[in-house]
């Protein structure tokens, strides 16, 4: 009975652990940003309160291939995002930062 108990147990901690792949895998899975197409866009965006909607923000366009960073400021009301030109472009940013729930109304210049 004890062999079985202990054989049990082995078996559930085993199956716990797993052995699939890591969780990290879907960024590896992400194209490749290359350094020679990097650019930078600053858009004037609207309907940010706080520093939870600036994560929301970034996360939503880190979601896209080609997003090298994202920097938001809710008080000056603007997200610049540095990007591979060649795996995304300022229309699919503008997309996720409207998804987020927040307006874009122009690029800064």
């Amino acid at each position: 009975m004890k062999k079985l108990f202990l054989f049990i147990v082995t078996v559930l901690i085993l199956s716990a652990c797993g052995t699939g792949a890591p969780k990290d895998d879907a960024k590896a899975e992400k194209e490749t940003i290359s350094v020679e197409n990097l650019v930078e866009v600053t858009f004037n965006v609207e309907g940010m309160t706080c520093e939870g909607c600036e994560n929301a923000i970034a996360a939503s366009i880190e979601s896209l291939d080609g997003i090298a960073e994202v920097k938001s400021s809710h008080a000056e009301k603007w997200t610049t995002v540095s990007y591979d030109k060649a795996l995304t472009s300022p229309e699919d940013i503008k997309t996720k930062i409207a998804d987020a729930g927040y307006e874009v109304e122009g690029v800064k210049e």
